[in-house]
Order: C-alpha cells, then sequence, then structure tokens
C-alpha cells in the first residue's frame, strides 16, 4: 500500500457526498435504475485526486458490484483507493465505526492523519470520538469543504 504524497487519508461518503443527486433520486427502485441514475460531484473527484480515498458507506454490500461498475463508467478512470460498504443492516453511524474498527483502523492504524466528507451528523459526532475532522458538502462548489482542506494541516 502507497499513500499519496501528503499521507493523509480521506474518508469519503458516497451518498449526499460524492453522490451530488441524493435527494432527486432517493425513492428509484429498484437499486440498479438507482444507481444507474446517480450523479457524481466531478469537481470533489478532482479535488480529492492528490488523496488517498477511501470510500466509506452505509450502502449495502450487496449493492457494491453495481456501484464500481457505475464509478468504472462515471468517474473518468478515478477510483477511490479502497471501498468499505456495509454489512449488516445498521444505521450509518454505527456501520461506518465497524468498518473503521474491522477495516480501516487495523490496515492504517487508528491515529493516522484522517478527514471525513460526511454528510450524516450522527455519523461526524461518531468521528469526533476517534479525533477524525469532518466536513459535509453543502453546496454544488463545495466552498465550504475547499476552506477546510486549505486550512487543514495534513
Amino acid at each position: 500500500m502507497t499513500l499519496k504524497p501528503n499521507n493523509s487519508i480521506i474518508l469519503l461518503d458516497l451518498n449526499y457526498t460524492l453522490v451530488g443527486n441524493s435527494a432527486d433520486i432517493k425513492y428509484i427502485r429498484p437499486y440498479q435504475k438507482k444507481i444507474k441514475a446517480e450523479k457524481y460531484r466531478e469537481w470533489l473527484i478532482k479535488l480529492l485526486s492528490n488523496y488517498y480515498v477511501i470510500i466509506i458507506t452505509a450502502r449495502p454490500d450487496y449493492q457494491k458490484e453495481e456501484t464500481i461498475k457505475s464509478f468504472e463508467e462515471k468517474l473518468n478512470g478515478w477510483m477511490p483507493d479502497e471501498m468499505y460498504f456495509q454489512e449488516e443492516n445498521d444505521r450509518p453511524p454505527i456501520a461506518k465505526e465497524k468498518l473503521l474498527k474491522k477495516y480501516i483502523f487495523p490496515k492504517h492504524g487508528s491515529q493516522n492523519n484522517y478527514f471525513a466528507i460526511e454528510s450524516n451528523p450522527r455519523t461526524k459526532t461518531m468521528y469526533k470520538k476517534y479525533d477524525i475532522p469532518s466536513v459535509s458538502v453543502y453546496d454544488d462548489e463545495g466552498i465550504e469543504l475547499r476552506k477546510k482542506l486549505e486550512s487543514w494541516r495534513f
């Protein structure tokens, strides 16, 4: 495993963060059709291209293959360095905490230089327990996120 030059790890939320139109497609069924309708924030992908990025999502593991296919079709060659999908039917903060403990901390350590881009307020509270700063994407340009990344000492 090789980290990017700045040696930091971005924990990237999928729905409502990387997926910019989550609210618009929330009720589309089946999930395959919903994933096909997802639009990813291209500016976010460009912004994170020099970071080691781990997708950590409450999306069920059985949707992983379809999601990866969508990434390959829509992300113009960019892919996250790692991806972890929920293995049980937990609420997002619980699911993501389990993924942190089971996969990310054993591989990268619990004291690494993590930064979370996360939409769920309860998940952000969970990240605080581990001293992981987090920020949400509230607008289409990510102005707040850009400011935080610029000021954050990676």
